[in-house]
């Protein structure tokens, strides 16, 4: 399935909106109500090799991504999997362009290359409409986190739980 994509404008330097998303600890808030169950895959969320796992609301699906590759402050490129027994590959791009002064456009792009029965599965039901409207609704939460200055936190588990021994001397 896919490329879907979508692009917003943003009122902040393009540097601003980079270091934002290369923490995996803002997707909550910007996945929204699509996602749930949301865990870090390490933690440290910055940076390459940073990355979560999740499921989505509508199929009960797991998904999984980290970065893979950044280009200051132009690119974030994020790899992944989805789908019965992760089979399936998916790919996210972040890419920021300043179009005037302090006016940045950023281009969200989404693919997903499927696996075995997933393959007839996406042409039946059409699920880039879906994943569409999911990115149009990121890119509008994404624009409201930069201008707004929001910078609250979600406390957002790590996948594996405590790995600390606790009251143990």
């Amino acid at each position: 399935m896919g490329p879907v994509f979508t692009e917003v404008d943003i009122d902040a330097p393009r540097e601003e909106i980079f270091d934002y998303l290369l923490d995996f600890d803002t997707r909550p808030f910007l996945y929204g109500d699509s996602v749930e169950n949301f865990r870090l895959l390490r933690l440290d969320s910055r940076g390459i090799g940073a990355g979560a796992r999740w499921q989505f609301k509508r199929k009960k699906a797991w998904a999984d991504s980290a970065i893979t590759a950044t280009e200051a402050p132009r690119r974030i490129s994020e790899r992944g999997s989805t789908g019965s027994y992760n089979r399936n590959v998916t790919g996210t791009e972040w890419e920021m362009e300043e179009i005037s002064t302090g006016v940045t456009r950023v281009r969200i792009t989404f693919w997903i290359v499927p696996a075995g029965f997933s393959r007839v599965h996406n042409r039946l039901t059409g699920g880039a409409g879906w994943h569409r409207r999911r990115l149009d609704k990121v890119g509008k939460r994404l624009r409201e986190a930069i201008e707004s200055a929001r910078r609250e936190k979600v406390e957002v588990p790590v996948a594996g739980g405590n790995r600390h021994a606790t009251g143990v001397a």
